[in-house]
């Protein structure tokens, strides 16, 4: 699973667990309107949000994070490092250079950095002083969870939703977590919640469709992947899903086709494949004369 990581200056201006195996939510969302975290997520910059960022001036956190997050890390972390003494009591400074370092998987000095965020917010004495902590206490969650260390990890997450109730990134990343350790009437419960801020949203619909399928309520599990948009349908993990739901339903020819045509990421490549030998043998199955 991928988590989402809070960056204090699109939350100014807004996975996904990362390390876990259930889910991955690195894939790309290209607009708002299927995106429920496109002003709060780092970790899940959609298309509209790259591209109103590469057309805009901004300033040098916004440009380092964009470097960053285009994977162009030596050009982020030099935009950022050349800022470092006019910034030292600046929690947003620190917390991009802690994103950066996340986001190219440097955890421990991600961590380090975000730990001096959270010492630079003991300066701040105006409204701003909660919102960095809450930012910086969901990313820090994140950073345990690389670690698996899912206490701590839980904590960061749920200090983050006790500082900013508003906040839907750390709520989204505790529902992840109780997705993983098997809590799934918990993580419905506060999904259904954000289901009503944006129900198209492409990883709110596959979680949905996750908890109602272990929960064997095919109709319902059904019902929430159908409602991904067909283009995102090329995801791995959204299409095997969505396969397997229809195999369930025993329509397996659409079932077949939707599987066999798609381009998987390595990670779901050998579920998928195993999947779509499950529903061949199906199909084989029916046509047999003495069946």
């Amino acid at each position: 699973m991928k988590l989402m990581t809070l960056t204090l200056l699109t939350i100014i201006s807004s996975t996904t667990l990362v390390g876990c195996s259930t889910q991955n939510f690195s894939k790309k969302i290209e607009t708002n309107d299927v995106d429920l975290l496109n002003e709060e997520s780092l970790m899940r910059y959609n298309g509209a949000r790259i591209d109103a960022l590469v057309s805009s001036s901004g300033d040098f956190i916004a440009k380092a994070l964009l470097a960053c997050h285009q994977s162009k890390f030596t050009k982020g972390l030099g935009i950022l490092e050349t800022e470092m003494h006019k910034n030292k009591t600046n929690p947003l400074y620190w917390n991009a250079l802690g994103t950066c370092y996340s986001l190219s998987k440097e955890y421990p000095k991600a961590l380090f950095y975000y730990d001096l965020g959270m010492e630079a917010i003991a300066l701040l004495k105006d409204k701003s002083k909660v919102l960095a902590e809450a930012v910086l206490s969901n990313n820090i969650g994140l950073i345990h969870l690389n670690f698996r260390r899912y206490n701590e990890a839980f904590e960061s997450f749920k200090k983050s939703c006790t500082l900013l109730p508003n906040f839907v990134t750390p709520q989204f990343n505790i529902a992840q977590l109780y997705i993983e350790f098997n809590e799934n009437d918990k993580a419905l419960d506060i999904l259904k919640k954000l289901e009503v801020k944006n129900p198209n949203d492409i990883d709110l619909l596959y979680s949905l469709s996750l908890i109602y399928f272990r929960k064997n309520d095919l109709e319902k599990s059904y019902a929430a992947i159908n409602r991904v948009k067909p283009n995102y349908l090329n995801r791995p993990d959204i299409v095997g899903l969505y396969a397997y739901n229809l195999m369930k339903k025993n329509r397996l020819t659409e079932a077949h086709d939707i599987i066999e045509k798609r381009l998987y990421a390595n990670e779901f490549d050998q579920r998928n494949k195993l999947l779509l030998e499950e529903i061949n043998q199906k199909i084989k199955e029916q046509v047999r004369p003495d069946k």
